[in-house]
């Protein structure tokens, strides 16, 4: 890596011109990821901490991480928009499923995973559980009967399950439940409480779950390491020279890091109590999102950076200050241990991102500064953005200050090794909704199957009637004029995401 290029230290002949043209195609993408992990080098993996398994002290109370202990203050309703728990929940439709072997699966993996057992505790420590009772899923009957009541009754749970709030020193921070329904459908009911584990978990936990369910006897690679094991050793990291320069790179910024976009609101946050959430669903189909990657590789930007530079024009175009802070989630699973990526805990990070409109400038261009802005920030990604948010509000003397619009992107898991087929394992995704507390938008972009989905997840009875389905309504819009257009990455981008308003 030599700045923005790559150079080619291979003996002759060792890369063909096939490797050359696949490396050419993701050039962006490697640049992302050689970005990201630059600051992982041979010497600096040395100033990484080690873990060390301690199995002894597995059920021993241990500190939540940043983002954990974010997520335990967020839901006790001492912040605006709190009181609400971080945390997912979908619906799967499947044919024939056998829930005695689904049961007998899931079982097997709150046995095996520590964080599927794991509790906080009221002095603000987690603890896992050494035992709890057997997991049942319950099961509603509702074959036989008219489509009215079924459409009622799968409501019903919906309704109860979609935006749980379960007591967080309580086992299970999960609820899984299935309803039958005529013609040999299941329809599965998935709520789970991120205070516990992340999207790669998510991940992780369905595929582990799909191999026993199909394979009684499949045989899982023993966990050397603990959740715990980790979290121990992330501590350390504050002892570092890495964390010491992380550091000082963000409080340097304090008095210039810009407030959140000052979109235009119909309610304070305070004024909302038991908020529920809207989701906005899109997506492109797998020609116009090969396209687009296309047009992104080729203007240097990662897929997430075309995706996350799109929703920054949108946000410019409504807020009222041309310049604000993104609140961008980070899936931080340091390398320093082979076997972090198979276990399940909450490893999420953030990182504050500065957007900057305040010149013109052509979307490719304003995209790649973003991109180079977050290439940096993440090389100081060891001084996490909750700390940097607790650093504002204590020079500011204020409340924890909210950074509320949130952007979300697990595109890069599959070049990390991580399948993200996570529903399509057992049927079809036909229903879903996240929240977190203090959040006003949160979005989170994947791929499946090359396709992209992507989802807005809102707190729409803050916002005017129509803003978020105009906002969401240009955003679709201007991702597919990205992926057939070129003069959209030659011109300043607000032109095309409301071109009758913008010109007028």
């Amino acid at each position: 890596l030599c700045g923005d290029a790559l150079e080619d230290d291979a003996p002759e002949g060792a890369i063909t011109p096939d490797v050359r043209h696949s490396i050419t195609q993701h050039k962006a993408e490697l640049l992302s990821l050689l970005h990201q992990y630059s600051d992982v080098s041979n010497v600096n993996l040395n100033q990484l901490p080690t873990v060390v398994p301690q199995p002894e002290a597995r059920y021993q109370p241990f500190p939540l991480t940043d983002m954990q202990h974010a997520f335990w203050v967020g839901r006790s309703g001492a912040l605006e928009l709190g009181e609400v728990a971080n945390h997912g929940y979908y619906e799967i439709e499947s044919y024939d499923l056998d829930l005695e072997r689904l049961n007998w699966a899931l079982q097997r993996l709150i046995d095996r995973h520590d964080m599927l057992r794991a509790i906080v505790l009221p002095d603000g420590q987690q603890q896992v559980l050494k035992e709890v009772p057997s997991y049942q899923i319950e099961i509603l009957d509702l074959r036989s009967l008219p489509d009215s009541v079924v459409e009622s009754k799968i409501d019903d749970v919906r309704y109860r399950m979609s935006h749980q709030v379960l007591p967080a020193d309580q086992y299970p921070l999960f609820e899984f439940r299935a309803t039958r329904l005529d013609k040999g459908k299941v329809r599965l009911h998935i709520s789970y409480d991120l205070q516990i584990f992340d999207a790669w978990s998510l991940f992780r936990l369905f595929d582990e779950w799909f191999q026993l369910y199909q394979t009684s006897t499949a045989e899982l690679i023993p966990l050397e390491i603990s959740f715990r094991d980790y979290v121990l050793a992330e501590q350390s990291l504050q002892e570092t020279q890495l964390y010491r320069q992380s550091q000082d790179y963000w409080l340097s910024r304090l008095d210039t890091l810009p407030p959140a976009p000052d979109l235009p609101l119909a309610k304070r946050p305070s004024d909302l109590q038991n908020h529920r959430c809207k989701r906005y669903e899109g997506g492109l189909e797998q020609s116009v999102w090969q396209a687009l990657k296309q047009k992104a590789a080729g203007a240097g930007l990662t897929p997430s950076g075309v995706l996350l530079a799109a929703f920054s024009e949108i946000l410019a175009v409504w807020s009222k200050i041309p310049r604000f802070t993104i609140n961008l989630a980070l899936f931080n699973r340091l390398p320093i241990h082979p076997q972090v990526g198979n276990i399940l805990g909450d490893f999420t990070s953030v990182t504050l991102l500065e957007a900057d409109h305040s010149v013109p400038k052509s979307f490719a261009n304003q995209a790649v500064q973003l991109q180079q802005q977050l290439w940096r920030d993440l090389e100081n990604r060891y001084f996490s953005g909750v700390r940097v948010v607790r650093e504002l509000s204590r020079q500011r003397g204020a409340a924890p200050s909210a950074m509320p619009v949130i952007f979300t992107s697990t595109l890069g898991f599959s070049s990390l090794g991580q399948n993200t087929r996570t529903f399509s394992h057992f049927g079809e995704l036909v229903y879903g909704i996240s929240q977190a507390s203090q959040a006003w938008i949160d979005v989170q972009v994947w791929e499946e199957n090359d396709t992209l989905t992507f989802n807005w997840d809102v707190v729409e009875e803050l916002f005017p009637k129509g803003l978020v389905d105009d906002m969401f309504s240009a955003y679709c819009r201007f991702l597919k004029i990205l992926a057939t257009s070129e003069s959209a990455w030659t011109e300043i981008g607000r032109q095309f995401v409301l071109p009758n308003q913008i010109n007028q």
